[in-house]
């Protein structure tokens, strides 16, 4: 009696266990994608380094984010009104006149870096200089 139940038995739980399989592959597969989806590659630049950094960086991120997630950033205020004072070290010196400048993909940016959303391909910078 229990060997005519056994075949069925054998056959529900290889039908769970490629059900399961299935569903963890599929969950896997779209995760990694969405993942990969929600990131930008943008490049980012300092008077304290000589090359732009090929960077990848989630989707709606901000170019005060961007630096902050990437370099140590001394920064007064938050958000929209945040303004770099130093970066990696390097402080801007109040006596000289000096501030850092944010430029994005070779221009002077028109907002604050807490306020610009970055974009695909982005190059941002940011420069020592003098009011």
């Amino acid at each position: 009696m229990f060997s005519k139940f056994k075949k069925p038995i054998v056959l529900i739980v290889l039908a769970f266990i490629l059900v399961a399989a299935g569903v963890f592959t599929y969950k896997t597969f779209f995760a990694k994608k969405a993942t990969v989806s929600e990131q930008i590659t943008v490049f980012l630049k300092t008077d304290t380094g000589d090359q732009y950094l090929e960077l990848r960086t989630k989707k709606g991120n901000t170019a005060l984010q961007l630096t902050q997630e990437r370099m140590d950033v001394d920064v007064r205020g938050e958000g929209k009104n945040a303004y770099v004072t130093g970066i990696n070290g390097r402080e801007a010196d109040s006596k000289k006149k000096e501030y850092w400048a944010f430029y994005v993909n070779g221009k002077p940016a028109e907002v604050g870096a807490g306020s610009y959303i970055l974009k695909q391909g982005d190059k941002i910078e940011w420069k020592i200089e003098n009011y």
